[in-house]
C-alpha cells in the first residue's frame, strides 16, 4: 500500500479520523480521569467552538500548533490553546465561568 502524506508531521497515513474513532480515543483519554481533572460540558463546548472555528486546526481534528486532537484537549481542565498569538480559549473560559456562575443563583 503505498503511503498518502498530507502534510501530518508525525506519519504517512491520511491523519483524518472518524466520529467513531475520536469517540474512542475520547474515551480512552478521559477513563482514567477524576471529575475535576475534566472541563464542564459548557467549557469543554466552548473550547470546542474556538478550535473549530480556528485556521489552524487541521483535518477538523488536530490543532496544528500542538499536533493533539481537539476532541480530547479540550476535555482536560489543566490544557490550555497553544496558539503562539495567544489563548483563544480564554474569552470563551471566562464567559462559561460567568454563565456558571449565574446559572447557580449567584448573579
Amino acid at each position: 500500500m503505498p503511503a498518502i502524506n498530507h502534510g501530518c508531521k508525525g506519519c504517512n497515513r491520511s491523519p483524518q479520523l472518524s466520529d467513531e474513532k475520536i469517540e474512542r480515543l475520547v474515551a480512552i483519554a478521559i477513563q482514567h480521569k477524576q471529575p475535576h481533572e475534566l472541563t464542564p460540558e459548557s467549557v469543554q463546548q466552548a473550547r470546542m467552538n474556538t478550535c473549530l472555528s480556528c485556521p489552524s486546526l487541521q483535518y477538523g481534528t488536530t490543532c496544528k500548533h500542538c499536533g493533539c486532537l481537539v476532541h480530547i484537549r479540550t476535555r482536560l481542565s489543566a490544557s490550555y490553546c497553544p496558539s503562539p498569538y495567544g489563548s483563544q480559549w480564554e474569552k470563551e473560559d471566562v464567559l462559561s465561568d460567568i454563565l456558571r456562575y449565574n446559572a447557580n443563583g449567584n448573579g
